[in-house]
């Protein structure tokens, strides 16, 4: 459940503002970051290392952890109850058409993989860019990683374990690292060009708090008591 309330904590922290002004237009989301972003001097001129990419990477993340908290690696096991003297059966193995479909988790597998379909394909460039992205330098780039995010989501239901646990915190400690560096850069130079300081936002913290959640439970399943 820590897993789960992690994930959540971070994907509504993105679309929580993380950099707020006065003017209620100017409290902005990463996703409305990625693309107020390219309207910045700093940004078109090359001086600010920032591009509309660098806000989408933290929801490419969200995106491949929805799947991996949403798959139950097969190594998992259930715990017998406190004091039983025999462990309980392992799940029976599956076989035919549902030998090759995820085992996911339980309440809200589903649901979760479902969520992380919809975030890869906020991450496509949109329509018509998307028609002309691949020889596009603008969107080039960020159709071959939400291309890759589709495909990724895709593979990583099916990881064992340790190797889940492992990209967990791998992801985790990708998108966070990302959004801070991105807003600690970014903050600045826009409140030169608007000649007014941006407050950070609720979300850009809680964003972080739930990829640090991510990142400590990734840890804590690899190194921790096995069931």
């Amino acid at each position: 459940m820590r897993r789960f309330a992690a994930l959540a904590l971070a994907v509504a922290g993105y679309w929580l503002p993380w950099l707020t002004h006065p003017a209620a237009a100017l409290r902005l989301n990463g996703y409305e970051l990625s693309e107020w972003v390219t309207f910045m001097p700093g940004a078109r001129d090359g001086s600010l290392p920032l591009s509309r990419l660098i806000f989408l990477i933290p929801l490419a993340c969200l995106a491949l952890l929805c799947g991996l908290v949403a798959a139950r690696p097969a190594s998992t096991l259930a715990i017998p109850p406190l004091g039983a003297v025999s462990r309980p059966a392992p799940r029976p193995p599956r076989s035919g058409l549902r030998a090759m479909l995820p085992a996911l988790a339980e309440p809200g597998g589903v649901l979760l993989l479902l969520l992380g379909l919809l975030l890869a394909f906020i991450v496509v460039p949109p329509y018509p860019y998307l028609l002309s992205a691949y020889a596009d330098p603008e969107y080039r780039l960020q159709l071959l990683v939400a291309g890759l995010t589709l495909l990724a989501l895709v593979v990583v239901v099916y990881l064992p374990r340790d190797l889940s646990a492992l990209l967990q915190s791998a992801l985790a400690g990708l998108g966070g690292s990302v959004g801070l560096w991105a807003v600690l850069v970014l903050r600045p130079a826009a409140s030169e060009v608007l000649n007014a300081p941006w407050a950070l936002g609720l979300g850009w913290y809680l964003m972080l708090l739930g990829f640090a959640g991510l990142v400590l439970s990734g840890v804590s399943r690899i190194f921790g008591p096995r069931a």
